[in-house]
């Protein structure tokens, strides 16, 4: 699926460079030294759909980049980083932990941008499920997206350095995961949002919840009127905007007025996220129960600032797992957006 936004002819930008977490200058420049000069050039967006890109869908439905006079052409793909490694797309939001592994190696793409704070994976659980403590995990088979997912890549880390524990990754895409529960062929899932609370709608016969979730920040798994501490920390970065790294270099102006208009549409999601024409927005590209969506948007923290000490802590996790050989620290992010962004 392809869509394209028309080029405006009068280029309208905001000056004063980007902001971050919802503060905006609102002067106008037509492109001078003022505001991003740009390329007029398209710009290719690799996505795979979810609802954790939700700003970049707001910004292209509701004309965001278009008034800045940017043509962007959002293209489906499960394979966005490689991608943008390869120079065929320009911009794809992703999981950074499958970012850094790229970047660590060598190659030709670069973290510009945060797409939202914290992480909302956590482990969905039968309801009656007896693990009262995180040890209690240790070698039991728990499905996950990937081995290279962030909120797998730090749980796993969490487990075996706190409590010398780890667990059997069954590696399954979130339908498939809450499919595997069903049918008892997993113990739990580490699940995203709007899956999450997907599963958490699901009932029995007579009407009780099916699932809950355990050590996520929010639970009490052993009864004791305590709140367990989340496994992925208290608050773990989740997806960024990342880019090819010569685009960058090539198009700053471009790539500053893309973000501009992501941390637009940050501020009208964050200001009701379940605003119908946001819920419309989501379920238009997403393919979840609408009232999943309603249900995991408030979760959704939208914001451009980079956590750079909690990505680099992820670069760290994966040294650890060996899937890298070196954390590349500041490497990891773009250095024209220093000061902007990060």
């Amino acid at each position: 699926m392809k869509k394209t936004l028309c080029t405006l002819l009068v280029l309208t930008v905001l000056a004063g460079g980007l902001w971050a977490g919802g503060k905006k200058d609102n002067a106008a420049s037509g492109g001078t030294a003022s505001g991003p000069v740009l390329s007029g050039k398209k710009v290719i967006v690799a996505d795979a759909n979810s609802t954790h890109h939700l700003n970049l869908y707001v910004a292209y439905e509701k004309g965001l980049f278009s008034k800045r006079g940017l043509e962007v052409e959002i293209q489906q793909t499960s394979s966005g980083v490689a991608a943008v490694v390869g120079g065929e797309a320009d911009i794809v939001f992703n999981c950074p932990t499958g970012v850094i592994t790229p970047i660590a190696k060598g190659q030709n793409i670069t973290i510009i941008s945060q797409v939202k704070i914290p992480c909302t994976s956590v482990l969905v659980v039968p309801i009656d499920s007896p693990y009262k403590t995180p040890a209690d995990l240790k070698g039991l088979q728990i499905a996950g997206l990937s081995n290279t997912c962030c909120a797998v890549v730090i749980i796993r880390d969490a487990l075996k350095e706190q409590y010398g524990a780890e667990f059997e990754l069954v590696t399954l895409a979130p339908a498939a995961a809450i499919q595997a529960l069903e049918a008892g062929q997993v113990k739990g899932a580490i699940l995203e949002e709007p899956f999450v609370a997907l599963a958490l709608l699901q009932k029995d016969a007579g009407g009780r919840a099916k699932y809950k979730t355990l050590f996520d920040g929010s639970s009490d798994a052993d009864g004791d009127g305590a709140i367990d501490a989340n496994l992925a920390g208290p608050n773990p970065p989740c997806r960024t905007i990342n880019a090819n790294t010569d685009f960058v270099a090539a198009r700053t102006g471009d790539v500053r007025a893309f973000i501009e208009a992501i941390a637009e549409a940050d501020e009208i999601i964050l200001a009701n996220p379940v605003a119908t024409d946001i819920v419309d927005i989501a379920a238009k590209y997403v393919s979840v129960d609408r009232q999943a969506i309603i249900n995991s948007n408030p979760k959704l923290g939208f914001t451009t600032r980079l956590d750079t000490a909690g990505l680099i802590g992820y670069a760290d996790a994966l040294v650890k797992l060996g899937t890298i050989d070196k954390n590349p620290g500041e490497a990891l992010f773009a250095p024209q957006f220093k000061g902007i962004t990060w």
